[in-house]
């Protein structure tokens, strides 16, 4: 296993934030905790596209990530539209082209600011309506998502879809039926311990019939072998923020065992280097999280990759 190395989203200081932390706000924190890398939010004034317009601009923010002794980690761009609605349930190929030419200009941000990987998502918000045809929507997305692999492979960038329960395509059993259907080595899983909770214990936001595992988040990283990119790390509660997702809360603070998930994960072939801490409590308990959750992530890490 790689040596691993710890980051976190730069999102984690915005959601339910008042104010937001900006993102020089988080640099210098991150910096001074003790991390390794960040990872950067496309959205909330962060590594925006508008607020870094162009390669100038994009190097002096890795620049000042550098000079505070961090990397750039991966790139989360805004979401990328209602793939519920549209374009894949519709076809109306004009919203597929303005997703198409988001996707690339993304990438090209990605690639300046020296980012590995990009985060790439089937849209907000599911479950897909009960009128749409369920295997036209999958096959378009399979197509899109094989694509962007492609394109992100040529670019030297791994793409990384980060399953949510508020997607589309939320079943448990989905996540390794998708990343197979596309075929492309270059798309890998982004695997949210919360947002995977939400799925197999909850069933959250699914047609029904509601599907959850006995078995949990082990029972489904058994069957992600070698599909597993990146890992956001994060506890859960068995609730959902708002209806949107599975609680993030700090490690120990829910009911994940990971002493048997890390192990698990690795087991399925994950070798980073990159584990991020993704706790986001909504408030200024992000602050307290950042500071214990680094030093508690490396030694959950560490005991288990002996």
């Amino acid at each position: 296993m790689k040596e691993p190395r710890i980051c976190r989203g730069s999102w984690c200081f915005t959601f339910g934030m008042e104010p937001m932390a900006t993102l020089d706000q988080v640099i210098d924190v991150l910096a001074a905790f003790g991390y390794d890398g960040i990872e950067l939010a496309g959205f909330h004034d962060h590594a925006t596209l508008q607020r870094f317009p162009d390669r100038a601009s994009r190097r002096q923010l890795a620049d000042r990530i550098k000079a505070k002794g961090l990397e750039v980690a991966g790139y989360a761009p805004g979401p990328y539209g209602d793939f519920g609605r549209l374009p894949w349930a519709t076809g109306d190929d004009a919203v597929v082209k303005e997703y198409w030419r988001f996707f690339e200009d993304s990438l090209r941000l990605c690639v300046d600011v020296g980012s590995p990987a990009i985060r790439v998502d089937p849209g907000n918000f599911g479950p897909l309506p009960r009128d749409v045809d369920y295997r036209r929507t999958w096959d378009r997305v399979v197509e899109t998502f094989r694509k962007m692999a492609a394109t992100a492979a040529d670019a030297g960038v791994l793409a990384l879809w980060e399953f949510e329960t508020g997607q589309i395509f939320t079943r448990p059993s989905e996540i390794p039926q998708l990343l197979d259907a596309v075929g492309h080595p270059n798309l890998k899983l982004l695997y949210d311990v919360a947002h995977v909770q939400a799925a197999v214990a909850l069933g959250h936001n699914q047609v029904q019939p509601v599907e959850t595992l006995p078995g949990g988040q082990v029972e489904l990283v058994r069957r992600l072998k070698g599909k597993i990119g990146h890992m956001h790390v994060t506890d859960c509660d068995n609730n959902t923020y708002a209806n949107a997702f599975g609680r993030h809360l700090g490690l120990g603070k829910g009911v994940v065992d990971f002493d048997e998930l890390i192990p698990a994960v690795i087991a399925a072939g994950y070798e980073g280097p990159w584990w991020s801490v993704d706790a986001i409590p909504m408030g200024p308990e992000t602050w307290a999280d950042t500071w214990t959750d680094v030093r508690a992530l490396r030694e959950l890490i560490a005991r288990h990759s002996r």
